[in-house]
């Protein structure tokens, strides 16, 4: 069904493709709101065609990841500084490629209705991956624009017990008025994958059985859901000022003086983890062994922030605008005992105050200082300052960038990393604040045959807290000091193109592992034929140097620190076919080719290997009416 679902997408876009287009002048502008207080952040919107086929949530978070091998997958970069938190949520690190927050929708200004329709399929017989994903939105004057996103995958996987499913979905507005604005979106994720604990035989793939039919360790399931509402808005007044437009005329121009706003979310964030059948021979610990698994561990939080902010368009001399704000969050914290008894109930609130100094306009400077501190709750006396400074200038024809940050935070642990109670992990700490501090630069120089763009930090980390081999939190006593450095160097030349990414990470203790060296390399052809068809056709390579990567733990979706089994040395080598033909983008790739004439150690970590050699393609199709 899949595969004519796919034909007819085909042949209807090819179709539209050639079909006579009313000449209608379509303009489409996106952006993105950052964490509050909430500014708006352009983005370029997603309709280019190069790089189409590298397209997974996976791929997309970092050029190396540790994860189960399928589509769908808890998953951990073991890039240091590609690590981020999405939620105030333990459980919920695992899935941040694949869960869709306030901060992650897509806002529009359209002067055309504009959806587009993707699908995505790939796999071996039976052992498909499906993913299919909708958008709409539209204007109804040039003020207000509202859409909806529909988002659902399906990966079976090339091992047993593998399968997971995951749907992402949300409605969306805006509104952009003289002196107000807001900005209001409404999400559901839910995500479920089978759980396998790895495979049984280490050796398995140099064995001739068929990759469904190698012996794993589990039989069980996680799933996770997160729904949230958001709706932030803005009050501003100013003054109407005269801009010369041409030498004839002038017009009067609204310059906002002071803005007021005020931002409300309200999110929930569940996990669950099932075993029909309490396994007692894959975990140290079962306290119930009589009854089924079904751990459960959830966060309700309620977040009001309001600020208010002096904006830097009003003075022409002093050009820079500053903002203040006051945030309280009540959280409500729960989870269950193995006998189902809700246990673990408790409500906490927090309280925290900050201020940003900024300059987002300009040519040649521009800098944002800001921090933050709670004042009261279980969180009291976190903080995080932080600064970026950046400066451009003219080289030669092109313009370098170079950028200058740092912060220093004090961390609050997880509230499930001080107490939690299932049916093979308990727990109840007390942990120390995690000290960081952080310090780094970047260089970038875009020239028209070479892009250069180079970053490099130090982070220094006191009292980090990770899990130990048996699945347990540990915090580590004294300090640890990672370094980076990642260097991107492209080449391009009329048909041809090469994409570097070279990473080098030192770390100094052995509680947190890092591999040292990490590549990623792109090679290919592109042109266009008919003066419509764009083609691009290459191959591209993951590698890194091996280390003990982590062990994943299903029970609680963590990733613990191992010092037995060392993972990497395996270049993953894809090649890819990329087609663009007016409004309508597919391709077809060969994934881990690699695998059918290297070395069987294509592990991503102990126990679990990333998929053998597949077959992928995809179709989209962009409409503007």
């Amino acid at each position: 069904m899949k595969k004519w679902l796919l034909m007819l997408l085909f042949s209807l876009a090819v179709a539209e493709s050639f079909a006579q287009q009313p000449k209608i002048e379509k303009r489409i502008k996106t952006w993105h709101l950052t964490e509050p207080p909430v500014l708006a952040d352009s983005i370029a919107p997603d309709t280019s065609y190069i790089n189409y086929p590298i397209c997974s949530p996976i791929d997309r978070m970092s050029i190396a990841n540790a994860y189960n091998g399928n589509l769908i997958s808890p998953v951990q970069s073991k890039i240091y500084f590609d690590r981020y938190r999405k939620t105030d949520f333990l459980f919920a690190d695992a899935y941040n490629p694949f869960i869709l927050t306030p901060l992650d929708v897509t806002y529009y200004n359209t002067t055309v209705p504009y959806s587009n329709i993707t699908y995505r399929t790939g796999g071996t017989t039976y052992r498909e991956e499906d993913w299919i994903n909708f958008i709409f939105t539209a204007n109804a004057n040039k003020k207000f624009n509202a859409g909806i996103t529909l988002d659902y995958l399906d990966a079976r996987g090339e091992y047993d017990n593998q399968e997971a499913r995951r749907f992402a979905g949300s409605l969306f507005g805006s509104y952009n008025g003289r002196s107000y604005s807001a900005h209001a979106a409404v999400m559901l994720n839910t995500l479920s994958n089978f759980e396998n604990g790895g495979l049984a035989d280490p050796d398995a793939l140099n064995s001739p059985v068929e990759t469904e039919d190698m012996a794993v360790n589990l039989d069980a399931m996680s799933g996770y859901r997160y729904i949230a509402g958001f709706y932030d808005h803005k009050y501003s007044l100013g003054i109407e000022r005269e801009t010369k437009i041409n030498e004839d005329s002038i017009a009067k121009v609204f310059v906002p003086v002071t803005t007021f706003g005020h931002t409300l979310q309200i999110d929930q964030a569940c996990k669950r983890y099932v075993e029909q059948q309490p396994d007692t021979n894959f975990y140290d610990f079962t306290y119930v062994d009589s009854i089924p698994v079904n751990d459960t561990a959830n966060v309700l939080n309620i977040r009001n922030t309001v600020s208010v902010t002096f904006e830097e368009e009003f003075n022409k001399w002093l050009k820079f605008g500053a903002t203040v704000y006051a945030e309280n969050e009540v959280q409500r914290f729960a989870y269950a005992l193995p006998d189902d008894t809700l246990t673990g109930h408790e409500w906490k609130s927090n309280t925290k105050v900050g201020g940003v100094l900024s300059k987002n306009r300009g040519k040649y400077v521009r800098y944002a200082f800001g921090g933050d501190i709670y004042l009261q709750g279980y969180k009291l006396g976190e903080f995080n300052v932080h600064g970026n400074l950046l400066g451009e200038f003219r080289l030669g024809k092109d313009t370098m960038a170079i950028t200058a940050s740092a912060y220093v935070r004090n961390e609050e642990p997880d509230y499930f990393l001080q107490h939690y109670t299932s049916n093979h992990f308990r727990w109840d700490n007390d942990f120390r604040k995690t000290y960081k501090t952080y310090i780094g630069g970047r260089l970038q120089y875009p020239t028209r045959f070479i892009q250069a763009d180079l970053k490099v930090g130090v982070e220094n980390v006191t009292n980090y807290i990770y899990f130990g081999s048996d699945g347990m939190p540990v915090q580590h006593d004294g300090n640890i000091q990672v370094i980076a450095a990642d260097m991107k160097l492209n080449f391009r030349t009329r048909h041809f193109a090469l994409e570097n990414n070279v990473i080098y990470q030192y770390t100094s203790s052995d509680v947190l592992p890092l591999p040292m060296v990490s590549l990623y390399h792109n090679l290919y052809y592109y042109d266009k034929y008919f003066k419509v068809l764009s083609v691009q056709f290459g191959v591209d390579m993951s590698y890194h140097t091996a280390y003990y990567a982590p062990l994943y733990m299903p029970a609680t979706g963590q990733f613990c620190v191992q010092n037995e089994t060392k993972v990497g040395n395996y270049p993953l080598l894809s090649a890819y076919l990329n087609f663009h033909l007016k409004q309508v983008r597919f391709f077809v790739s060969y994934y881990n080719f690699s695998s059918l004439f290297l070395s069987k150690t294509y592990y991503s970590m102990p126990g679990y290997p990333l998929n053998p050699a597949i077959f992928k393609m995809g179709v989209s199709w962009n409409f503007y009416n």
